[in-house]
């Protein structure tokens, strides 16, 4: 673990204290009940953790997933719930349905959910991936500790390492433990509950799309609420409205059909690595601005409302810089909030010839480059593909998109080979939805301060599924830690995350106002 992932651990519970979302508030009598629940039977939350925990569910491998989804299945029908396997009709694996009626409840949410997981195959992991194991900070390094005994507390800075404890399983054991803290201290939901939890989300969610329209009546809802991802990254809460889009395209350009002496035709014979940097060159600026004609024709304007909420997520933006050990970044000191708002051109990666000890004095014959641009609002891939591939032809280009296409041609410095990737767009809910400000004090109540409102996430996930397919607000409430390792060795889970995302899903099904009239505060 680096040095400040070993500072994060430590911190704790006291950074959280310390650096806080917005205003601190008093929490609501219904937290005290949830804890108070809790702190009695952590063992039993943590026993249905690491058995959890301890599930393969590596995407890919469908029989490992099909063993999880059962397990699931059984756990939500021990608490009432009337469950279902749902299958899509051309194939993946089965979402887990649940669902509980509240009698007289005016309102319909669904929790949302992933149990397929990342890869672990050759990654140095510290222990088996699929063996839970609940570790503390001791001095530079981590010390395995016991479970406690039945009655017993455990430290709330202490994690649990394994494969999916943060992405996405610790959030669906909070779904099942504030179901049981209700149970045990009286209090009935004041919405209908509906439970989906996907199995192909970290495969790409292929068949996703043909899940929900195939059981789109029982997913019909006022709102979902996707349990995904980790609170800000100084410890406070975050209400998340949105995501990029994203889409990815692969050029090669070429050169002589056979690599040249530099000294006896270089500057001579076209350099396909030289020209592929030109070319990338015309695409984006030094700070980050596309250059391409037409890409921003379709980019929806963030609002005033979105600007502002985004800039208060930067609080940490100056020691995130220096974590990083960047003395400046990109936009002349525009924020890291206000940047995500915005459509992104990243270079993945580039290749051409060789490097150190691989150099050789020549012309390369081919040179690559490897491209993702993440999308906003009303810009669709396919229009992105349209214009980027008129800017490539702009600069001389001729266009083909498959290597065989090459053979036999005389001018290959003039061939760009350009293959896409699969893409989807960005997704935000608007800050004027009604359902906004009730989330948000919601998570106020549970937590004892008023979160982030964060207009979208930095990242993309395939939410405009949902959006084609529902009427309804998408709203994401992370509850994991922000230094949780997911889809990277040692991913972990902090205990005390775990114990505010029971009291939060607690809060959900129960303190949801049924007007949701109540308007959202920018902290």
């Amino acid at each position: 673990m680096s040095a400040m992932a070993l500072l994060l651990v430590a911190a704790g519970t006291s950074m959280v204290q310390a650096q806080g979302g917005g205003a601190t508030r008093t929490v609501h009598p219904l937290r005290a009940q949830i804890d108070g629940w809790r702190r009695q039977h952590e063992r039993q939350i943590l026993d249905e953790a690491f058995t959890l925990f301890a599930l393969p569910n590596i995407a890919s491998d469908s029989v490992g997933i099909r063993k999880v989804a059962d397990h699931l299945l059984r756990a939500f029908a021990q608490r009432g719930f009337t469950t279902a396997l749902l299958e899509s009709p051309t194939g993946g694996p089965p979402a887990v349905y649940a669902e509980r009626v509240t009698p007289g409840a005016r309102r319909t949410i669904v929790l949302y959910a992933h149990y397929d997981g990342q890869p672990v195959a050759g990654a140095p992991w510290d222990g088996d991936p699929f063996a839970p194991t609940l570790r503390r900070v001791n001095g530079s390094g981590l010390d395995i500790i016991a479970l406690p005994v039945p009655g017993d507390t455990v430290d709330p800075n202490a994690r649990i390492y394994a494969r999916s404890a943060s992405d996405d399983k610790g959030p669906i054991v909070a779904m099942l433990a504030a179901f049981d803290a209700l149970a045990a201290r009286g209090v009935e939901p004041n919405v209908n509950v509906k439970i989906f939890l996907e199995g192909e989300e970290e495969a790409g969610s292929e068949h996703l799309g043909d899940l929900l329209r195939a059981h789109r009546d029982k997913l019909q809802a006022d709102a979902w609420f996707f349990m995904d991802g980790p609170v800000h990254v100084n410890g406070a809460p975050q209400v998340v409205l949105g995501v990029r889009g994203v889409t990815g395209v692969e050029i090669t350009l070429y050169g002589p059909n056979r690599p040249l002496h530099s000294g006896h035709y270089g500057n001579w014979a076209p350099n396909p690595a030289l020209a592929l940097t030109h070319l990338v060159a015309s695409m984006r600026d030094r700070e980050g601005g596309i250059t391409i004609a037409g890409f921003h024709d379709d980019v929806r304007a963030p609002t005033m409302e979105e600007i502002a909420a985004a800039r208060t997520l930067s609080i940490t933006d100056d020691s995130v810089r220096s974590s990083f050990g960047l003395t400046r970044t990109e936009t002349s000191g525009t924020t890291l909030g206000e940047r995500i708002l915005r459509p992104a051109l990243n270079i993945r990666g580039l290749r051409a010839g060789g490097t150190g000890s691989s150099a050789t004095n020549a012309v390369p014959t081919s040179a690559s480059v490897s491209i993702d641009f993440r999308l906003v609002p009303d810009q669709e891939p396919a229009r992105l593909r349209e214009v980027v591939n008129a800017h490539i032809r702009a600069q001389g280009y001729d266009i083909i998109t498959d290597p065989a296409a090459l053979a036999g041609r005389s001018d290959r410095e003039r061939v760009a080979l350009v293959q896409w990737g699969d893409g989807y767009r960005s997704v935000r809910t608007a800050f004027t939805e009604p359902v906004v400000g009730a989330v948000q004090r919601v998570v106020s109540d549970m937590y004892g301060r008023t979160p982030f409102i964060a207009p979208t996430l930095g990242g993309s996930l395939p939410l405009y599924h949902f959006a084609d397919t529902f009427d309804a607000p998408l709203i994401t409430v992370p509850t994991v830690n922000a230094d949780n390792n997911q889809h990277a060795p040692n991913e972990n889970l902090r205990v005390g995350n775990l114990w505010d995302a029971i009291a939060l899903m607690a809060g959900l099904v129960t303190q949801l106002p049924s007007d949701w009239t109540a308007p959202p505060v920018i902290p």
